[in-house]
């Protein structure tokens, strides 16, 4: 599951790329109903999640979510930042998937997740990654969430989500450009709350992919 993403040491800088800020505002002039993805209550937890907070219990409670608010007000410097951000790790990519990296079908492991610290890791690791560098330029937690979707190819993939007053923006390792999540052409399934990154919300799909969910989940339905 999820495609191929390398995360290789990089310095955050910022400047635009040529893509202006007018791009990013086009999000005022959509409706509410089509800038934001709806969500439909609680629902199962990637398995590579499962598995990362096992290793990471610090960044999986709801006391690790930024009082910042839910919603970011997308001005120049916060547009900038997001297309730094997912340029500057996509440059820094070279895919491996994880059982080449870390043979894990082997160890009865159907997905990892992780920081790819060690200069390589797909799609998962680089969407984290790009989580925690929005969060160490000031970008509330409580806005960004790991989202789990189906690609073009119906394949589990990975992608980051950022809620701003222009409506939810796609942060994803196939493209440097971010765009409205209705524009990605993706099938929506799950995304981290924003009270809790430990707790997963279901999109509103008619999502009739019963036995791909089933493999992107390791545990029971959570509780509202």
């Amino acid at each position: 599951m999820f495609r191929s993403c390398r995360f290789v040491a990089f310095v955050l800088i910022f400047g635009a790329f040529g893509v202006g800020f007018a791009e990013a505002r086009q999000g005022s002039k959509e409706t509410a109903q089509s800038a934001f993805a709806s969500t439909a209550g609680a629902t199962s937890i990637p398995i590579g999640w499962h598995l990362f907070c096992q290793e990471h219990q610090a960044e999986c409670h709801a006391a690790n979510a930024s009082s910042g608010g839910d919603t970011v007000s997308l001005d120049e410097d916060k547009w900038k930042a997001l297309l730094n951000v997912n340029r500057l790790v996509n440059q820094n990519i070279a895919g491996v998937t994880d059982d080449e990296h870390y043979h894990i079908y082997a160890k009865g492991i159907a997905n990892w997740w992780t920081y790819p610290d060690d200069g390589m890791g797909n799609c998962n690791d680089y969407a984290i990654l790009k989580k925690r560098l929005l969060v160490e330029a000031g970008w509330s937690s409580s806005a960004l969430f790991l989202t789990v979707v189906l690609d073009h190819q119906n394949e589990g993939h990975l992608v980051l989500m950022a809620r701003t007053d222009r409506g939810d923006l796609i942060l994803d390792n196939l493209t440097d450009r971010v765009v409205l999540w209705r524009e990605t052409g993706y099938t929506f399934l799950k995304r981290q709350s924003s009270e809790d990154p430990d707790v997963w919300v279901a999109f509103t799909n008619d999502v009739k992919n019963a036995d791909k969910i089933a493999t992107l989940s390791a545990a029971p339905a959570q509780q509202p």
